[in-house]
């Protein structure tokens, strides 16, 4: 009896050892739990921070970019403005500049042609008073001049006159290859007086000029004793004028109003026929001496007479170089 007690005691005992040990390793646990928890806790708090922190300065990266995009934006247009202003700029100076040299040209052709037209006078001969139903003539040099208005009346009259319209309305296939075939050949009649034109003008330019300058030397000769259009030669050096006291000065065998003048001296075309009339001599000369060798071949070839005529000829040959 007493045995069976004192077993179950220590059953009870380890029993109870048993609880309390699971009760320990439950609190034990449960600490573990609670730290591991804790621990937890403070991992997410952490790891909560960096990510607000990494949102922030991802945001703070984001506006920068944003700013600084912003900013190269306002820098590309401010340099474009500026560069279409430069362009326009020089636009502008190119223009000007081609605008003044056109004026320039338009300037100096003007004076030319001012220079070569012929001078007008500055009077104007009135109609008697008995004619009827004739314009009145201007009486001054005011009232021949015209405004440019006027002007521009009348070259837009003129227009008018000359273009007639174009009536092409209800024309067929046929008679609008002939309209236009009759169209060609006025624009090539137009084309054609045109260039006859401006080549009439370019003459009659030359001849203005030529006979200006003509008129001047004339002018400019007056009081001089010359015959017609003979003029002296006094840059170069005359040997007969030298050898002799009476011997007349040399003079231009040639207009001095041809458009092609020869430009070389006296001496150098003397030089040059000098030259030329050598060289025909020569060449005449030799074809003489070839001329009497194909002679003399021939009479020596010939028959016994030819010896004799050789000899017969040679004599007059001796005669002359004696001479």
């Amino acid at each position: 009896m007493d045995e069976e007690d004192h077993t179950s005691f220590e059953g009870d005992e380890a029993k109870v050892k048993m609880e309390a040990k699971k009760i320990r390793d439950k609190e034990k646990q449960a600490q573990e739990m609670a730290e591991y928890e804790e621990m937890r806790k403070d991992e997410r708090e952490k790891e909560e921070r960096e990510i607000k922190e990494l949102r922030e300065r991802r945001e703070r990266r984001r506006k920068e970019r944003q700013e600084e995009e912003k900013r190269l934006t306002e820098l590309r247009k401010i340099e474009e403005a500026r560069r279409k202003a430069e362009e326009e700029e020089k636009k502008k100076k190119k223009k000007e500049e081609e605008q003044s040299k056109k004026e320039e040209r338009e300037k100096k052709l003007k004076d030319a042609e001012e220079r070569l037209k012929p001078k007008k006078p500055n009077y104007v001969i009135a109609k008697k008073g008995g004619e009827e139903g004739g314009p009145k003539e201007p009486t001054s040099k005011e009232d021949m001049q015209k405004s440019k208005e006027q002007l521009e009346e009348e070259k837009r009259a003129i227009l008018a006159q000359r273009i007639q319209p174009l009536a092409i309305d209800g024309l067929n296939a046929e008679k609008l290859r002939e309209k236009a075939k009759e169209l060609h050949d006025h624009l090539r009649k137009l084309a054609s007086d045109k260039f006859d034109c401006e080549e009439n003008y370019k003459r009659q330019q030359k001849d203005l000029i030529e006979l200006a300058e003509r008129a001047r030397q004339l002018s400019k000769g007056k009081g001089k004793k010359t015959s017609g259009d003979v003029q002296r030669v006094d840059d170069s050096f005359d040997n007969l004028a030298d050898k002799y006291a009476g011997c007349p000065p040399k003079i231009l065998l040639h207009s001095k109003y041809e458009r092609l003048t020869d430009h070389r001296s006296y001496g150098e075309r003397k030089d040059l026929y000098e030259k030329v009339s050598k060289e025909l001599e020569e060449l005449i000369e030799k074809d003489r001496i070839i001329k009497e060798h194909q002679r003399n071949v021939r009479t020596n070839v010939g028959e016994g007479e030819g010896g004799e005529g050789g000899e017969g000829e040679e004599a007059p040959q001796e005669e002359e170089v004696e001479a």
